[in-house]
Protein backbone atom coordinates (compact mmCIF):
# COMPACT_ATOMS: atom_id res chain seq x y z
CA UNK A 1 0.00 0.00 0.00
CA UNK A 2 1.31 3.45 -0.90
CA UNK A 3 1.73 6.18 1.69
CA UNK A 4 -1.19 8.12 0.21
CA UNK A 5 -3.52 5.11 0.44
CA UNK A 6 -2.32 4.25 3.96
CA UNK A 7 -2.93 7.77 5.19
CA UNK A 8 -6.32 7.90 3.50
CA UNK A 9 -7.35 4.74 5.38
CA UNK A 10 -6.04 6.04 8.70
CA UNK A 11 -7.67 9.42 8.12
CA UNK A 12 -10.99 7.68 7.48
CA UNK A 13 -10.64 5.71 10.72
CA UNK A 14 -10.00 8.87 12.76
CA UNK A 15 -12.91 10.71 11.16
CA UNK A 16 -15.14 7.74 11.90
CA UNK A 17 -14.07 7.82 15.55
CA UNK A 18 -14.78 11.55 15.60
CA UNK A 19 -18.35 10.87 14.53
CA UNK A 20 -18.70 8.10 17.12
CA UNK A 21 -17.35 10.40 19.83
CA UNK A 22 -19.82 13.14 18.94
CA UNK A 23 -22.70 10.62 18.98
CA UNK A 24 -21.59 9.27 22.35
CA UNK A 25 -21.41 12.79 23.81
CA UNK A 26 -24.99 13.52 22.70
CA UNK A 27 -26.25 10.18 23.99
CA UNK A 28 -24.41 10.66 27.28
CA UNK A 29 -26.16 13.98 27.77
CA UNK A 30 -29.51 12.19 27.96
CA UNK A 31 -28.40 8.96 29.63
CA UNK A 32 -25.77 9.60 32.27
CA UNK A 33 -24.99 5.95 33.18
CA UNK A 34 -22.80 4.32 30.52
CA UNK A 35 -24.78 1.08 30.66
CA UNK A 36 -23.62 -0.13 27.25
CA UNK A 37 -19.91 0.40 27.91
CA UNK A 38 -19.70 2.83 25.01
CA UNK A 39 -16.99 4.94 26.59
CA UNK A 40 -14.75 1.96 27.25
CA UNK A 41 -15.27 0.67 23.71
CA UNK A 42 -14.50 4.10 22.28
CA UNK A 43 -11.31 4.15 24.31
CA UNK A 44 -10.30 0.76 22.87
CA UNK A 45 -10.87 2.03 19.34
CA UNK A 46 -8.83 5.14 20.02
CA UNK A 47 -6.03 2.88 21.27
CA UNK A 48 -6.14 0.92 18.00
CA UNK A 49 -5.99 4.18 16.05
CA UNK A 50 -2.90 5.24 18.01
CA UNK A 51 -1.24 1.88 17.28
CA UNK A 52 -2.12 2.27 13.57
CA UNK A 53 -0.58 5.76 13.64
CA UNK A 54 2.64 4.36 15.11
CA UNK A 55 2.80 1.72 12.41
CA UNK A 56 2.20 4.33 9.71
CA UNK A 57 5.02 6.47 11.11
CA UNK A 58 7.45 3.54 11.10
CA UNK A 59 6.48 2.12 7.71
CA UNK A 60 6.87 5.43 5.88
CA UNK A 61 9.78 6.87 7.85
CA UNK A 62 11.83 7.43 4.66
CA UNK A 63 9.17 9.17 2.58
CA UNK A 64 7.27 11.28 5.09
CA UNK A 65 8.00 15.03 4.92
CA UNK A 66 10.09 16.03 7.94
CA UNK A 67 7.42 18.33 9.36
CA UNK A 68 4.78 15.57 9.16
CA UNK A 69 7.07 13.09 10.91
CA UNK A 70 7.85 15.65 13.63
CA UNK A 71 4.18 16.39 14.30
CA UNK A 72 3.31 12.67 14.56
CA UNK A 73 6.27 12.08 16.89
CA UNK A 74 5.21 15.00 19.08
CA UNK A 75 1.70 13.58 19.39
CA UNK A 76 2.88 10.06 20.14
CA UNK A 77 5.70 10.89 22.54
CA UNK A 78 4.56 14.11 24.19
CA UNK A 79 0.77 14.18 24.00
CA UNK A 80 0.35 10.54 24.88
CA UNK A 81 3.47 10.27 27.02
CA UNK A 82 5.15 7.57 24.96
CA UNK A 83 8.75 6.66 25.66
CA UNK A 84 11.08 6.49 22.67
CA UNK A 85 11.56 2.87 21.60
CA UNK A 86 14.12 0.99 19.56
CA UNK A 87 12.17 1.06 16.32
CA UNK A 88 9.57 -1.52 17.38
CA UNK A 89 5.89 -0.70 17.69
CA UNK A 90 5.06 0.43 21.22
CA UNK A 91 1.70 -0.90 22.36
CA UNK A 92 0.16 1.92 24.41
CA UNK A 93 -2.08 1.38 27.37
CA UNK A 94 -5.73 2.06 26.75
CA UNK A 95 -5.96 5.79 26.27
CA UNK A 96 -8.51 8.21 27.65
CA UNK A 97 -11.02 8.48 24.78
CA UNK A 98 -11.75 12.16 25.29
CA UNK A 99 -8.21 13.53 25.23
CA UNK A 100 -6.94 10.99 22.70
CA UNK A 101 -9.78 11.60 20.27
CA UNK A 102 -9.39 15.37 20.32
CA UNK A 103 -5.66 14.97 19.67
CA UNK A 104 -6.16 12.44 16.88
CA UNK A 105 -8.72 14.62 15.10
CA UNK A 106 -6.47 17.68 15.32
CA UNK A 107 -3.45 15.69 14.11
CA UNK A 108 -5.42 14.20 11.19
CA UNK A 109 -6.32 17.66 9.92
CA UNK A 110 -2.73 18.85 10.26
CA UNK A 111 -1.09 15.88 8.49
CA UNK A 112 -3.68 15.86 5.70
CA UNK A 113 -2.93 19.55 5.10
CA UNK A 114 0.84 18.92 5.04
CA UNK A 115 0.66 15.98 2.63
CA UNK A 116 -1.71 17.72 0.23
CA UNK A 117 0.31 20.92 0.41
CA UNK A 118 3.46 18.98 -0.53
CA UNK A 119 1.80 17.81 -3.75
CA UNK A 120 0.98 21.38 -4.74
CA UNK A 121 4.54 22.46 -3.97
CA UNK A 122 6.01 19.77 -6.22
CA UNK A 123 3.59 20.68 -9.01
CA UNK A 124 4.49 24.36 -8.80
CA UNK A 125 8.23 23.61 -8.80
CA UNK A 126 7.85 21.34 -11.82
CA UNK A 127 5.97 23.90 -13.87
CA UNK A 128 8.41 26.62 -12.84
CA UNK A 129 11.23 24.40 -14.14
CA UNK A 130 9.56 24.08 -17.55
CA UNK A 131 8.92 27.83 -17.66
CA UNK A 132 12.53 28.54 -16.70
CA UNK A 133 13.82 26.19 -19.40
CA UNK A 134 11.77 27.83 -22.15
CA UNK A 135 12.84 31.31 -21.04
CA UNK A 136 16.48 30.20 -20.88
CA UNK A 137 16.27 28.87 -24.44
CA UNK A 138 14.98 32.26 -25.57
CA UNK A 139 17.77 34.34 -24.02
CA UNK A 140 20.83 32.13 -23.49
CA UNK A 141 22.79 31.27 -26.63
CA UNK A 142 24.88 28.55 -24.97
CA UNK A 143 21.82 26.73 -23.60
CA UNK A 144 20.07 27.05 -26.95
CA UNK A 145 23.08 25.58 -28.77
CA UNK A 146 23.13 22.54 -26.45
CA UNK A 147 19.43 21.93 -26.95
CA UNK A 148 19.61 22.33 -30.71
CA UNK A 149 22.40 19.75 -30.79
CA UNK A 150 20.31 17.43 -28.60
CA UNK A 151 17.28 17.95 -30.86
CA UNK A 152 19.33 16.82 -33.85
CA UNK A 153 20.38 13.67 -31.95
CA UNK A 154 16.84 12.74 -30.94
CA UNK A 155 14.54 11.98 -28.05
CA UNK A 156 17.05 10.40 -25.64
CA UNK A 157 19.42 13.37 -25.80
CA UNK A 158 16.53 15.79 -25.18
CA UNK A 159 15.15 13.92 -22.19
CA UNK A 160 18.62 13.78 -20.62
CA UNK A 161 19.03 17.55 -20.90
CA UNK A 162 15.48 17.95 -19.67
CA UNK A 163 16.19 15.92 -16.56
CA UNK A 164 19.08 18.25 -15.72
CA UNK A 165 16.89 21.31 -16.21
CA UNK A 166 14.30 19.95 -13.77
CA UNK A 167 16.90 18.76 -11.29
CA UNK A 168 18.31 22.30 -11.14
CA UNK A 169 14.93 23.28 -9.66
CA UNK A 170 14.90 20.38 -7.18
CA UNK A 171 12.74 18.04 -9.31
CA UNK A 172 13.80 14.51 -10.25
CA UNK A 173 12.22 13.67 -13.61
CA UNK A 174 11.79 10.02 -14.54
CA UNK A 175 10.03 7.87 -17.11
CA UNK A 176 8.80 4.26 -17.10
CA UNK A 177 10.03 1.15 -18.85
CA UNK A 178 7.98 -1.50 -20.63
CA UNK A 179 7.19 -3.18 -17.30
CA UNK A 180 5.91 0.03 -15.74
CA UNK A 181 8.86 0.60 -13.39
CA UNK A 182 10.53 3.94 -12.67
CA UNK A 183 13.54 4.60 -14.94
CA UNK A 184 16.25 7.26 -14.72
CA UNK A 185 16.62 9.56 -17.75
CA UNK A 186 20.43 9.69 -17.59
CA UNK A 187 21.71 6.50 -15.98
CA UNK A 188 20.69 2.91 -16.61
CA UNK A 189 19.18 2.56 -13.13
CA UNK A 190 17.32 4.97 -10.86
CA UNK A 191 18.92 6.00 -7.54
CA UNK A 192 17.78 4.28 -4.36
CA UNK A 193 14.41 5.44 -3.06
CA UNK A 194 15.97 6.65 0.18
CA UNK A 195 18.43 8.87 -1.72
CA UNK A 196 15.64 10.30 -3.85
CA UNK A 197 13.47 11.10 -0.82
CA UNK A 198 16.38 12.94 0.87
CA UNK A 199 18.06 14.59 -2.10
CA UNK A 200 15.24 16.20 -4.10
CA UNK A 201 12.11 18.20 -3.42
CA UNK A 202 9.96 15.98 -5.59
CA UNK A 203 9.77 13.22 -8.20
CA UNK A 204 7.75 13.70 -11.39
CA UNK A 205 6.86 11.26 -14.14
CA UNK A 206 7.70 12.69 -17.58
CA UNK A 207 7.64 11.42 -21.15
CA UNK A 208 9.70 13.29 -23.74
CA UNK A 209 9.14 13.22 -27.51
CA UNK A 210 10.65 15.05 -30.47
CA UNK A 211 7.87 16.56 -32.57
CA UNK A 212 6.83 19.05 -35.22
CA UNK A 213 3.52 20.61 -36.21
CA UNK A 214 2.58 17.63 -38.40
CA UNK A 215 3.04 14.86 -35.84
CA UNK A 216 2.69 16.64 -32.47
CA UNK A 217 -0.76 15.22 -31.62
CA UNK A 218 0.35 11.67 -32.36
CA UNK A 219 3.53 12.15 -30.32
CA UNK A 220 1.56 13.38 -27.32
CA UNK A 221 -0.77 10.38 -27.55
CA UNK A 222 2.20 8.00 -27.69
CA UNK A 223 3.78 9.70 -24.67
CA UNK A 224 0.54 9.33 -22.71
CA UNK A 225 0.26 5.65 -23.57
CA UNK A 226 3.77 5.07 -22.27
CA UNK A 227 3.16 7.07 -19.08
CA UNK A 228 0.00 5.04 -18.41
CA UNK A 229 2.18 1.93 -18.03
CA UNK A 230 3.42 3.20 -14.65
CA UNK A 231 2.84 0.48 -12.08
CA UNK A 232 5.53 1.01 -9.44
CA UNK A 233 4.35 2.06 -5.98
CA UNK A 234 5.07 5.80 -5.80
CA UNK A 235 7.12 7.52 -3.14
CA UNK A 236 4.03 9.41 -2.08
CA UNK A 237 5.82 11.67 0.36
CA UNK A 238 7.99 13.18 -2.35
CA UNK A 239 6.44 12.06 -5.63
CA UNK A 240 3.85 14.02 -7.56
CA UNK A 241 1.08 11.44 -7.87
CA UNK A 242 -1.78 13.45 -9.36
CA UNK A 243 0.04 15.14 -12.28
CA UNK A 244 2.23 13.77 -15.08
CA UNK A 245 3.99 15.72 -17.81
CA UNK A 246 4.14 14.93 -21.51
CA UNK A 247 6.77 17.05 -23.27
CA UNK A 248 7.11 17.58 -27.01
CA UNK A 249 10.47 19.09 -27.97
CA UNK A 250 10.27 20.96 -31.28
CA UNK A 251 12.48 23.30 -33.25
CA UNK A 252 9.94 26.15 -33.31
CA UNK A 253 6.92 26.65 -31.08
CA UNK A 254 4.11 24.27 -31.95
CA UNK A 255 0.78 25.80 -33.07
CA UNK A 256 -1.61 25.93 -30.15
CA UNK A 257 -4.15 23.64 -31.77
CA UNK A 258 -1.59 20.81 -31.86
CA UNK A 259 -1.06 20.89 -28.07
CA UNK A 260 -3.88 19.02 -26.25
CA UNK A 261 -5.57 20.41 -23.18
CA UNK A 262 -5.12 18.70 -19.83
CA UNK A 263 -6.39 15.12 -19.86
CA UNK A 264 -7.61 13.41 -16.69
CA UNK A 265 -7.29 9.63 -16.60
CA UNK A 266 -9.93 7.34 -15.04
CA UNK A 267 -7.56 7.02 -12.06
CA UNK A 268 -7.72 10.78 -11.50
CA UNK A 269 -4.23 11.60 -12.80
CA UNK A 270 -3.97 14.86 -14.76
CA UNK A 271 -1.71 14.82 -17.81
CA UNK A 272 -0.19 18.18 -18.71
CA UNK A 273 1.09 18.75 -22.26
CA UNK A 274 4.22 20.89 -22.56
CA UNK A 275 6.01 22.21 -25.64
CA UNK A 276 9.70 23.07 -25.43
CA UNK A 277 11.04 24.89 -28.51
CA UNK A 278 14.82 24.69 -28.93
CA UNK A 279 14.97 27.61 -31.40
CA UNK A 280 12.11 29.85 -30.21
CA UNK A 281 11.13 32.99 -32.06
CA UNK A 282 11.16 36.32 -30.31
CA UNK A 283 7.75 37.03 -28.71
CA UNK A 284 6.52 39.31 -31.53
CA UNK A 285 7.18 36.70 -34.22
CA UNK A 286 5.81 33.87 -32.13
CA UNK A 287 2.49 35.68 -31.62
CA UNK A 288 2.11 36.21 -35.38
CA UNK A 289 2.77 32.53 -36.11
CA UNK A 290 0.00 31.44 -33.75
Amino acid sequence: MSQADAWSALSGLIKGLQGAGELHARFHGYHRPDSYGAEAYLGEQCTQAVIALERFRQEFTQSLPDIAAQRIDFFLKERLGHAEGDGQTIAPQTVDPGSALVGLVALEAEITFILRGRQEQIRARSERAFLFLQRALAVDNSIRAKWQAAFDKGEVACERLGSLALLSQGIYAFKVDALGARTDLVFTAAPEDSLLSRGVDGLVLTEWKVADARNAKARFIKAREQAELYRQVPLAGSELTVYRYLIAVSEKELPRHTIPSDWISPAGVTYRHINIAVAPDVPSKASKRK
